[in-house]
C-alpha cells in the first residue's frame, strides 16, 4: 500500500510527531535529512515491527498481525541509487533510509517511492 504511514510504502511528514523527514516551507525535501526507513533484512527490524504471526521464526516478534515484511532487491546494503530519484543511505548496519537523491518537491519524492511498488515482494522466510 502506498501511504504516509510507518507500515506502507511512503513517509510520514510533519505535523506527524514521528515524521521521517523534514519538509521545507516551500514543500520540498532534501537528501541526507531522512526518508523511508529500511533494514538490510527483515529479521533485523525491531521486534515491534515484525508481525507476531512470525513468532515461530523470530522469538519476541510483537508487531501487528496485519503487517508484512517486504524486500526490494537483494544487493548489498550500501549507499547507492536504488531507483530513479532515490538513494539508499545506511546509517548503521541494521537501518537506513531511502531518501530523495536531490532537492525536490515532496510530491516528486513520494511519486518516486510509489514508482517502486512493483519491485517489492513479501519476504518472510
Amino acid at each position: 500500500m502506498v501511504a504516509s504511514s510507518a507500515t506502507a510504502l511512503g513517509v510520514r511528514v510533519p505535523p506527524n510527531q514521528h515524521a521521517d523527514l523534514p519538509v521545507e516551507p516551500d514543500g520540498s525535501v532534501r537528501p541526507n535529512t531522512g526518508g523511508m526507513s529500511v533494514a538490510p533484512a527483515w529479521r533485523q527490524l525491531p521486534l515491534w515491527r515484525i508481525s507476531r504471526r512470525l513468532r515461530g521464526i523470530v522469538e519476541g516478534a510483537s508487531g501487528s498481525a496485519n503487517v508484512y515484511c517486504w524486500r526490494m532487491g537483494s544487493g548489498p546494503f550500501t549507499a547507492e541509487q536504488v531507483a530513479k530519484g532515490l538513494l539508499l543511505r545506511p546509517d548503521s548496519g541494521t537501518h537506513g533510509a531511502v531518501e530523495p537523491d536531490r532537492h525536490v518537491a515532496l510530491s516528486e519524492y513520494e511519486d518516486a517511492l510509489a514508482a517502486t511498488r512493483d519491485q517489492w515482494v513479501i519476504d518472510e522466510i
